[in-house]
């Protein structure tokens, strides 16, 4: 029976600047695997859908845009796997609408992905040519931390629960 409350985070979204080194980073560097990518022809092809079926028209200046570039063939969107129903979703830099900062930033933090040994972690990625922001600390809420980025400059934050971690056992 649904409850309907959060199971997890889903996805996170990014917007890349290139799409083939941001891929190269979270699979080569990191480990990951890429899951689907869709393109624009496809996403082409469900808009018309959605007009076919709805009868509401697609924004035509929208709607100009997607055909030149599934024209193009470019990729839309590639899913990156981390393991455990949990993705990041990266956009050619064509396929978003900026909806961020009026100085243009979006209003992004940073992603965390949970690991099982921040140590050895951090060694793999170090030797596959990722960064390292920060080495491996133990935190204030008793978790283990490590620093990276992507090559957009998106901030990941690499965690290893402890027994005592806040993020398992609350804070008391």
């Amino acid at each position: 029976m649904s409850t309907g409350n959060i199971k997890c985070i889903a996805h996170a979204a990014f917007k890349c600047k290139n799409v083939e080194e941001t891929v190269n980073f979270y699979t080569k560097c990191l480990g990951c695997t890429v899951k689907f990518t869709l393109t624009y022809k496809e996403w082409l092809a469900h808009l018309n859908k959605q007009e076919a079926e709805t009868g509401k028209p697609t924004d035509p200046g929208y709607k100009k845009h997607v055909e030149e570039l599934a024209a193009a063939d470019q990729t839309w969107i590639t899913y990156i796997d981390l393991g455990n129903d949990q993705f990041i979703e990266l956009f050619h830099p064509e396929g978003t609408t900026d909806h961020g900062l009026t100085d243009g930033r979006l209003n992004f933090q940073h992603l965390a992905i949970e690991v099982d040994d921040i140590h050895a972690f951090t060694d793999k990625i170090r030797a596959n040519g990722a960064p390292i922001d920060t080495e491996p600390s133990f935190g204030l809420e008793y978790t283990w931390q490590m620093w990276s980025h992507d090559p957009d400059g998106n901030k990941i934050e690499f965690m290893q629960y402890s027994d005592r971690s806040f993020q398992l056992v609350g804070k008391n």
